[in-house]
């Protein structure tokens, strides 16, 4: 593919936000670092290598203020479940295949990122690129392909919600763990803000995390 047409094809970006924050006890989305919202240095960071970015999971009253978005939307479906929050974000997406994370995830990887489009630029016909952790996958800092809406709708409808089960008999290219590992060997780019704990860590780390 061509540079321009690659840059097409993987425009937009989602930032998931629909959790319900129940280990935080606390909204997420609000989390501040330096006087600034997670979310919105997510924004800053995405910016620099996609055209396009979306929130998926809220009404836009509960973030307001945030430029550089394209727009902040509900999840498609009444069900709580992060294949709901692909799928929603499946449905906006203005390239054909979608780059996801998630509003809870403060170390993002551009030349990561940038190794991914590499990868769909060589394997135009893949409908995905993961990272695999042992046996698993790590669903998001990834991209999936549009062409995998219909395969979740019909998944879903089923009563299921597993990210990985819906996805395995799929063509999604795997990177290996070790791949992952070369560009952040502390994993951190896979990083979630689950606890209490996790985000006093984050604080020790950051020396600047500030919650409103």
């Amino acid at each position: 593919m061509k540079e321009q047409t690659i840059m097409e094809e993987t425009k937009t970006a989602a930032i998931l936000v629909g959790g319900l924050s129940q280990r935080m006890g606390y909204d997420k989305k609000k989390l501040r670092i330096g006087g600034e919202t997670i979310l919105n240095q997510i924004v800053k960071q995405l910016s620099k290598d996609f055209d396009d970015i979306i929130v998926v999971g809220c009404d836009q009253e509960d973030i307001p203020n945030i430029s550089g978005l394209r727009g902040i939307y509900q999840d498609a479906l009444e069900l709580s479940a992060s294949l709901v929050g692909i799928y929603s974000a499946l449905l906006l997406s203005k390239s054909r295949f979608l780059y996801v994370t998630a509003c809870d995830m403060p170390y993002y990887n551009s030349d990561y990122v940038k190794y991914m489009v590499s990868i769909i630029t060589e394997n135009p016909d893949i409908s995905g690129c993961v990272t695999r952790f042992d046996e698993w996958i790590e669903p998001f800092n990834a991209f999936y392909s549009v062409d995998l809406i219909p395969k979740i709708e019909t998944f879903l409808d089923s009563g299921r919600k597993s990210i990985y089960k819906c996805f395995e008999a799929e063509n999604l290219h795997y990177i290996d763990e070790a791949v992952g590992r070369s560009y952040s060997p502390g994993w951190e780019m896979f990083s979630n803000l689950n606890t209490p704990r996790e985000l006093k860590n984050h604080i020790q780390r950051t020396k600047k995390t500030i919650i409103e």
